[in-house]
């Protein structure tokens, strides 16, 4: 079941329940129709608690067949759900609201549970997930086809995929994984957070009192069950300016999470490292002349304006191919080098390309062309190979931490800068979370085609640059910001050419 109201049809279900108006709760409320495997009998049974309850409260209602548990089933779940709520729509979603004076349960759909009885945690679903893969026969005493790999990359591949898994259901209070479909409705109700900030304005005080927003928040949480403390303050868990840009992050982690529920299962020669993923990924020795070079530009690369992150020290690097990214960049470049664009800043630390042909150098030059850092969590890295670097649907012109120039897609010049948005213990935004135990942390070098850039004055909410430019620049001493950042707003701009996993 994961529709609200829609359960005659349904023999399983679970609800949540998120408030925090007066309250603090953060609620489950599971109902299936099971029947007993020794004597055949058949029952509705009801388990409900607060969210991750380790000791939840159960009722079995003994039924005389299976259509009389459907029935108590049925009655049960529509007295939790529809009869409790009035029909709104929040976030451009159709949804249930509270009646006054009432708890309302809203569907919660989830791809893997840990409610219910032992079978019922067995059940997967993930409607709106990718499309199941068609496997053909092997031909008698043939093996199945795997994706091969350097040995460094199936390791990594590995421990990104294990750690993804163990992350999702780490930061869900009940160690689900939500459905595909949950993931998708929350990026839509973050669009609509978004919206809402921009409206109430950057006052963080403001948008924490702001009724839709609390609103918008507690749907969140009744979709996507993410682990919340008792009594935590409003700031933690509303939807703000605060805090959109980590709920990104998390479900772009979820995402990932969906398509490596098997992983625990899987024989270490059954592993696909590139399971689901359209490229071509290899290791980089440091002895070849490409990893001469980038180890000896890489860390160099900064102002060392964040002196405290000390020195890079590169352990790993990866060449990565994203196929369905081929020959985006160089068309890319043609389109801005037909504007003819007047180019008056260019990146900092761009020296000249071991990996390019001359050609390719001379049309990096006219268009701009520069390889440039992202940072990540590493629990990230694997949704990023899989999906690029991608944009929101819908830009929306508001200013969130984390991205102080708009729904952009951003690139700094600087290691140190990219550094910050990474599972570094020290890093800024991140401060070690969504780290991979046994790794480091991880970077990507991307060419980015910049063309001529915008100086911003400021930083504010842009959904693309002015008429004439290519791209925002976040300039170190002009724009209100310690280190240089670059924006693109299409996502053909860009192209993952590097991952780096390094310590300080």
């Amino acid at each position: 079941m994961t529709k609200d109201g829609e359960f005659n049809h349904a023999r399983i279900c679970d609800l949540g329940c998120f408030t925090q108006d007066g309250k603090d709760s953060n609620k489950y409320y599971h109902g299936a129709v099971v029947q007993h495997m020794a004597s055949d009998n058949w029952y509705a049974y009801f388990e409900w608690g607060r969210t991750g309850a380790v000791s939840p409260n159960f009722q079995f209602i003994g039924c005389r067949d299976e259509a009389h548990a459907v029935a108590e089933f049925t009655k049960q779940m529509h007295s939790k759900n529809d009869k409790r709520g009035e029909w709104v729509t929040l976030a451009g979603i159709r949804t249930l609201r509270a009646k006054k004076g009432k708890d309302c349960y809203l569907v919660r759909p989830q791809a893997t549970r840990s409610t219910g009885l032992p079978d019922a945690r067995s059940i997967k679903i993930n409607e709106g997930a990718k499309a199941e893969k068609i496997v053909k026969k092997p031909k008698s005493g043939r093996k199945k086809k795997i994706n091969k790999a350097d040995p460094q990359t199936t390791a990594l591949m590995r421990d990104l995929t294990r750690a993804t898994v163990a992350y999702t259901r780490g930061a869900m209070a009940d160690d689900s994984l939500p459905t595909q479909v949950a993931i998708d409705e929350g990026r839509q109700i973050l669009l609509e957070a978004q919206k809402r900030v921009g409206k109430v304005g950057e006052n963080l005080n403001k948008q924490l009192r702001d009724k839709e927003l609390r609103q918008l928040s507690s749907l969140m949480f009744s979709r996507i069950p993410k682990r919340k403390p008792v009594g935590a303050s409003d700031s933690t868990w509303i939807l703000s300016s605060d805090n959109i840009f980590s709920w990104q992050n998390d479900l772009d982690a979820f995402e990932s999470a969906l398509y490596a529920t098997d992983i625990d299962q899987e024989q270490e020669h059954d592993f696909d490292p590139f399971e689901g993923m359209n490229l071509h990924m290899e290791w980089i020795s440091p002895k070849s002349e490409t990893g001469k070079y980038l180890y000896q530009w890489w860390p160099k690369a900064s102002n060392n304006r964040h002196g405290y992150l000390g020195t890079m020290k590169i352990k790993n690097l990866w060449r990565v191919e994203r196929f369905d990214d081929k020959g985006k960049i160089a068309k890319s470049q043609e389109q801005i080098i037909k504007e003819t664009p007047k180019i008056k800043h260019r990146p900092l630390f761009q020296k000249p390309r071991k990996d390019l042909s001359s050609a390719e150098q001379s049309r990096y030059q006219k268009s701009n062309t520069a390889l440039l850092f992202h940072g990540t969590r590493s629990v990230n890295v694997s949704g990023i190979l899989r999906e690029a670097l991608r944009l929101p649907k819908q830009l929306v012109g508001v200013v969130i931490t984390g991205a102080m120039f708009g729904p952009g897609i951003y690139f700094a010049d600087d290691w140190k800068k990219s550094a910050g948005y990474t599972s570094l213990q020290s890093s800024y935004y991140a401060g070690g979370n969504g780290s991979v135990k046994g790794r480091s942390a991880f970077m990507f070098a991307c060419d980015v085609v910049l063309g001529a850039p915008y100086v911003a004055p400021s930083w504010g909410g842009y959904t693309g640059p002015p008429k004439g430019y290519q791209s925002i620049y976040g300039k170190s001493g002009a724009s209100g910001v310690q280190n240089n950042e670059f924006i693109v707003f299409k996502a053909q701009q860009n192209q993952i050419r590097y991952l780096c996993e390094f310590s300080i």
